[in-house]
């Protein structure tokens, strides 16, 4: 999945700067490039800013097995968790990508490239 993410934000930051400069597709927009990894890849590393203690980011709220049945859920509420199963955020991290969306619309984002 990191591996995807990764090349997914490289394609981005070398198609974006070609599309708007070199075939001058979109004539007067302004383009944000939202890194949705980074900002992921900094809750991960900096747990306890973000997530009730004790902050799990390695494991997942909801544990299922293969066919998506018998899941167990955490005695934890989800304010404790980066991510709710093991593809999804939880929703705490949903609220904090959704706080750093409105900075990127607010042009003020850390997370974003602005074109």
């Amino acid at each position: 999945m990191k591996e995807y993410n990764s090349l997914i934000n490289s394609v981005f930051d070398y198609r974006t700067p070609y599309e708007l400069f070199v075939a001058k597709r979109y004539p007067r927009a302004s383009i944000a490039i939202f890194d949705v990894h980074s900002l992921i890849t900094y809750l991960y590393n900096n747990p306890t800013e973000f997530f009730a203690s004790p902050a799990n980011v390695t494991g997942q709220y909801s544990l299922c097995d293969l066919t998506g049945a018998n899941c167990i859920h955490s005695d934890l509420s989800l304010d404790h968790f980066l991510w709710f199963d093991a593809v999804h955020p939880s929703q705490r991290t949903d609220e904090i990508i959704a706080a750093e969306f409105v900075k990127l619309v607010d042009g003020t984002s850390e997370y974003a490239t602005y074109w």
